[in-house]
């Protein structure tokens, strides 16, 4: 099946940012509820071909260039002005698995000072919004939803949310109606939001039978 490897791509990388100072960005591939990122040259398909994008707080969007770092790529950009910085990832996979075509999303945001441009999170197909881009704190609930620039409903969708140790919460999210997680424990979570289109179609000369769509968010959570 097409979530046969139980696989998603995400991004990392500390939510506040400082103006003139680097901002190191991770991206891993792997299963986050196993605490597995996988070496890079076991990357599958043409994972390794992924893009990353950043858009600054005036809308600006440039490609970051990728670094290999073992089990991650890392990149870095440096804030030049307050705001809130968009990362973000949109890759096909070239291969079909099990009569499924794969689109894979990944977003990241850093605030420096404030979140002035956070709407241009919306500039990419497939985005998780959250109810703010800093930390929360254990047990207060945080509201999350799905949303597609061409899209108001979103077929099958579901909202996993996969604490540091591997806990993992699914909720329906078809109704495209906000969502609610509490965490429970300290440290960093995934949020991952899919969906699956019943569409048949010819992709790198294979035919495919439907379109998986998954995009991830890593956030935060104190004490």
């Amino acid at each position: 099946m097409f979530t046969a490897f139980g696989h998603a791509l995400w991004i990392e990388t500390t939510v506040n940012g400082k103006k003139g100072q680097p901002q190191e960005v991770k991206v891993f591939l792997g299963e986050y509820a196993e605490n597995e990122r996988d070496s890079i040259q076991n990357w599958f398909s043409n994972m390794k071909d992924f893009q990353l994008y950043l858009i600054d707080p005036s809308g600006n969007k440039t490609k970051l260039e990728c670094q290999p770092a073992g089990t991650y790529f890392k990149a870095t950009f440096t804030p030049q002005q307050d705001g809130a910085y968009v990362l973000y990832i949109d890759h096909t996979v070239q291969e079909v698995y099990g009569g499924s075509k794969i689109r894979y999303y990944a977003q990241g945001l850093v605030q420096v000072n404030n979140t002035n441009g956070l709407a241009n999170l919306k500039q990419n197909d497939f985005v998780l919004q959250t109810s703010a881009v800093t930390a929360k704190k254990v047990n207060t609930p945080e509201q999350v939803s799905l949303f597609n620039k061409t899209k108001t409903v979103l077929p099958k969708a579901e909202l996993t949310v996969i604490s540091p140790s591997g806990w993992t919460k699914k909720i329906n999210a078809e109704g495209g109606k906000s969502l609610s997680y509490a965490p429970v424990e300290a440290g960093r979570y995934l949020l991952e939001g899919t969906y699956l289109e019943e569409e048949k179609g010819q992709h790198e000369g294979k035919p495919f039978e439907r379109v998986w769509y998954c995009v991830t968010y890593c956030k935060d959570v104190t004490k």
